[in-house]
């Protein structure tokens, strides 16, 4: 569960970084507003040569204080604003004012021309535009009467879209010419990998999700390295060893009144002997001190004995040092060990050794020169005795053992 989590928050970050790089690719410019559109399709020529398409009047706003600043926003773009008036339309003051700001002109020849007037041409010198001798200008400025000019008019600065077609790439602006080497301006139909949007704008279309090569690169190298991550954390989990079920011991100063600061803990396996757990000792005993084990009654100070229930803690068997040949008989002689029990070995019993088997496996065999207890085998025709731990009564009476 902690793996698909990590992996599910990292999928969620990588989604929503991406996204970030198509924002400007698929918003459109405002419908309405002169000011606004002009300022957006300048903020597009960031992207690529913009082609903007006049299909009915337009209309002028001034400028204000951004006046210059949009000026300085034209010159500073290294792509073009190209305008396009097509056959019978009627550009409109504001349509007017904007063939003064592009780079480029496609106009027909059967073309409204409006003329500026003078408000509008004061808020254009006003903005920088109109300056010095410019003839565009001129032509397109108050004249005598009120009737447009034609398209065939400004033939002297634009080019006719129906005799000129031009292919303008987003990385190479040098026009290639399809049909008349001596052509002036771009194809009336836009330049390649290009879209019209409600606006009349035309800007470099954006790939089908709207993210860039750069931003898709960037997205699959992020995703590599995030499986390359998880992949690192999964060995590393699973080459910990495993973790011990359990409670940690505490330590001699947290002990509590009902356990003594050397008691034994329920961390790692008790070694108690069969005869001594059946007695009611060891750590899985049920007395009512401080050091119960897991079903004990012992002290719960720090809650390590009166939590929730935990997983059954798995206790090593403890170690086989003899063999169990039953219970202890009554009558014995006394030996010594001549040799180590483990479990068979040789005792001296009245000056003759004798092999002996060990028969007290919860206990380490005794050392040699020690003195046990034997008793002969049960089993019949068998010349091995059984080694007992030695009684102390039958010792008490001062018996030396033989040298």
């Amino acid at each position: 569960m902690g793996r698909l989590s990590f992996l599910g928050v990292l999928v969620v970050l990588l989604v929503a970084w991406v996204p970030g790089g198509s924002a400007s690719a698929a918003r459109s410019c405002p419908a309405e507003g002169f000011k606004q559109r002009l300022v957006c399709w300048i903020d597009r020529a960031d992207e690529g040569p913009v082609l903007i398409t006049l299909e009915g009047p337009l209309e002028y706003q001034a400028m204000g204080d951004e006046q210059r600043e949009v000026s300085r926003l034209l010159n500073a773009k290294a792509h073009p604003l190209v305008v396009r008036v097509p056959e019978g339309v009627h550009t409109g003051q504001g349509g007017t004012a904007l063939l003064l700001f592009a780079k480029g002109l496609l106009i027909h020849p059967g073309a409204k021309i409006d003329r500026l007037e003078k408000s509008t041409l004061g808020d254009l010198k006003a903005s920088g535009f109109c300056a010095g001798t410019d003839k565009l200008c001129g032509k397109v400025g108050p004249g005598e009467g009120s009737d447009p000019l034609k398209g065939s008019d400004l033939a002297d600065h634009a080019a006719d879209p129906d005799a000129n077609s031009f292919t303008i790439h987003d990385t190479d602006n040098n026009p290639s010419p399809n049909t008349s080497p001596s052509s002036g301006g771009p194809s009336p139909g836009g330049a390649d990998g290009e879209t019209d949007d409600p606006a009349g704008t035309t800007v470099p279309e954006a790939s089908e999700a709207g993210y860039s090569n750069a931003t898709w690169t960037a997205f699959w190298m992020a995703l590599l390295l995030a499986l390359l991550l998880l992949a690192f954390v999964i060995v590393i989990r699973r080459s910990r060893g495993p973790v011990a079920v359990g409670h940690r011991a505490p330590s001699p100063g947290r002990a509590g009144p009902g356990r003594a600061a050397g008691a034994l803990s329920r961390v790692g396996p008790a070694r108690t002997t069969r005869a001594h757990a059946a007695r009611g000792g060891g750590v899985a005993a049920s007395g009512s001190g401080g050091a119960g084990g897991v079903g004990g009654n012992g002290g719960s100070d720090d809650g390590e004995c009166g939590d929730a229930p935990t997983a059954r803690l798995r206790v090593a068997p403890a170690p086989q040092h003899g063999r169990q040949v039953g219970p202890r008989p009554a009558h014995a002689r006394t030996a010594v060990v001549r040799t180590e029990l483990h479990p068979q070995g040789y005792v001296e019993v009245d000056r003759v050794l004798r092999r002996a088997v060990w028969a007290e496996p919860g206990r380490p065999s005794p050392v040699p020169g020690s003195l046990v207890d034997v008793t002969d085998a049960r089993e019949r025709d068998s010349d091995v005795l059984y080694a007992f731990p030695p009684t102390a009564a039958r010792h008490a009476k001062g018996t030396t053992p033989p040298r």
